[in-house]
């Protein structure tokens, strides 16, 4: 009994983490892009005429927001921390394996 205990409580200390981490990058995304939004004007070329920038003007964004990326990932971290796309997680990883050696060739 004990030693399941000390399992779930390592597994709940790990989440914890994941979740602290995750708040981590949510308070970064805010900060970082409120700083390049308002305060520093930038743009960055990617293959040619892609391009990335904070930069806003009365017509719009003139290129690809960097806020709008950077959202991207923080969209795909926030479904990975909280279990909504269990294809990317551990878990899934260890039951296939289970799955593929439990079958029979």
């Amino acid at each position: 009994m004990e030693n399941l205990d000390e399992k779930r409580l390592i597994k709940a200390k790990q989440r914890v983490a994941e979740i602290k981490q995750f708040y981590k990058h949510v308070i970064t995304y805010i900060i970082v892009n409120l700083f390049l939004t308002f305060v520093w004007t930038f743009s960055f070329k990617i293959f040619g005429n892609l391009v990335f920038s904070n930069q806003y003007d009365v017509d719009g964004f003139k290129h690809i927001p960097f806020w709008l990326v950077w959202g991207i990932f923080l969209i795909f971290d926030a479904l990975r921390t909280f279990g909504f796309v269990s294809v990317f997680s551990k878990n899934w990883e260890e039951k296939k394996i289970k799955e593929f050696m439990q079958e029979k060739n």
